[in-house]
């Protein structure tokens, strides 16, 4: 070690670079991966319903009769589905934009739609 102090410390480093950029790699394979597959082997209805629990029940309450919000319940006899998926998407009165992207705004537009069906 006393000759070239240098040469281990280098390798360490380019190891656990080389290391580094693999597993990145692999990571950013995996999470696409795994975005893909989750809506497309789901049901739209049911992927709308976890949209809808996650981000609108806090203003739309827990049934979706309204709260800080109005009621949503009977969204789909008020609106069409292309009217709900924009809403979603751009909002509509106070209800600011960008809440939902545009397959999320399509998966809640099809479970509201479900929801007056019933």
């Amino acid at each position: 070690m006393k000759g070239k102090p240098l040469i281990p410390f280098f390798l360490i480093a380019v190891v656990g670079l080389l290391l580094t950029l693999g597993l990145s790699i692999v990571g950013v394979n995996q999470q696409a991966d795994d975005e893909s597959g989750d809506t497309e082997e789901q049901d739209p209805v049911e992927y709308g319903e976890e949209v809808v629990m996650e981000s609108c029940v806090s203003c739309h309450g827990d049934n979706l009769e309204g709260a800080s919000g109005p009621a949503i319940v009977d969204a789909g006899d008020d609106h069409s589905a292309e009217e709900i998926a924009d809403i979603a998407q751009n909002g509509i009165g106070d209800m600011p934009s960008g809440q939902a992207n545009a397959e999320e705004a399509q998966a809640i537009a099809e479970y509201l739609m479900s929801l007056s069906e019933e």
